[in-house]
């Protein structure tokens, strides 16, 4: 069975290459989207744990890294610091602002910070050395054509780009990063002077303890000793941000999902089931040559999932493709096609619809007069 279905798919190429291509392009289009999902997850999580610290603080009843507004009291560092435990706490300041050039507005978020919670990936320049410096995501870079040492002006403030960074932005929108010495003179010389109370000092700390200590016992010393704060583990954070996204994008993204399945099963399907119904003659071969029902429907169905097989290899190198080309126009954008789960989904989902595709016409097929052979 298996060197006839060999045979039948070498007999007719460019049919077997076209088919493998519209399968691997449903395929692609469908890892497409649920790569969108997982990179938007991925960098939700990562938000936080590219921050650093063993613990992190925010205001207490504030649950979230992201997204959310957490004003700690300046002095609350010292406090943390006599906990037991507790090596250093760093200073992490979160504050929202929009960048403003020739019409285009961008939404960014900027990270202040001391010695811990900078830029971890920086492709392009260097750490912030001096005054009044700052380090963007590559998709601020990329849509305002910024290069290291480019002057960048945030609410009528100038900076000095000192670096480049990537895997710096989530929730659409890329992060930036200065030191307390900028922010003071950022908030006392910008455009935002007259509403100075709304922008916190101080939003996070992180926390470094000591070698071999219980996190979860340094936490609970914590918040009984600083009554303004919750402890948290890196973790923990990550995964409440990651839930956040999911409730606030994932019905839209995830009606999407679905709609993009059925798509692909309906194209799958439909070439499936026009493919068997365009093979009624050596299908008719086979029944006069003694094939049953049963082998008939094996050797149909066995040669729907051949043609899949050779097309999901095609569908994620092309999904990989298409993810690299939109993450180079718009790097704010990550794109994770090959995260397994999905990656095992998606052929689950087009081989089960390949086979019901293939076994639609099945019983009109079967009715075939094997005399038909031997028609012209």
């Amino acid at each position: 069975m298996w060197i006839l279905i060999y045979r039948q798919l070498r007999y007719n190429a460019a049919r077997t290459a076209l088919m493998v291509l519209v399968i691997g392009a449903v395929v692609s289009e469908v890892l497409i989207l649920e790569g969108f999902l997982a990179g938007m997850y991925a960098q939700l999580r990562s938000t936080v744990l590219n921050r650093g610290g063993d613990l992190v603080l925010a205001q207490s009843g504030i649950s979230n890294f992201i997204a959310v507004r957490s004003i700690l009291p300046q002095l609350s560092r010292l406090d943390v610091e006599d906990v037991p435990g507790v090596v250093e706490a760093y200073p992490l300041t979160a504050m929202s602002a929009i960048y403003n050039r020739d019409g285009r507005k961008t939404p960014i978020i900027i990270f202040v910070y001391d010695e811990a919670g900078g830029p971890t990936d920086i492709i392009l320049g260097d750490q912030i050395s001096g005054d009044r410096e700052i380090v963007i995501d590559k998709s601020l870079a990329k849509k305002y054509g910024f290069a290291v040492g480019d002057p960048i002006e945030i609410s009528d403030f100038q900076f000095t780009v000192a670096g480049i960074s990537t895997n710096s932005s989530a929730f659409f929108t890329p992060f930036a990063f200065i030191n307390y010495d900028a922010m003071i003179d950022f908030y006392l010389e910008s455009d935002i002077a007259a509403d100075i109370t709304t922008f916190p000092l101080l939003s996070f700390l992180l926390v470094e303890i000591e070698p071999g200590s219980d996190p979860r016992a340094v936490a609970q010393r914590i918040e009984a000793s600083v009554a303004a704060a919750d402890a948290f583990l890196p973790d923990e954070l990550a995964q409440r941000d990651e839930a956040m996204g999911r409730d606030l994008l994932g019905p839209i993204l995830g009606l999407l999902l679905i709609v993009s399945y059925a798509i692909g099963a309906l194209v799958i399907g439909m070439f499936m089931f026009t493919a068997v119904r365009a093979r009624i003659r050596s299908i008719g071969v086979l029944k006069a040559l003694g094939f049953g029902p049963l082998s008939l429907s094996i050797a149909v169905i066995s040669e729907a999932w051949v043609l899949t097989l050779l097309a999901i290899p095609v569908g994620i190198l092309l999904a990989i493709a298409i993810a690299g080309v939109i993450h180079s126009i718009a790097p704010v954008y990550l794109i994770i096609p090959t995260e397994p789960s999905a990656v095992l989904r998606t052929s689950i989902a087009c081989l089960a619809v390949a086979g019901l595709g293939a076994l639609a016409p099945m019983r009109q097929v079967l009715r075939v007069d094997p005399a038909i052979v031997f028609r012209s």
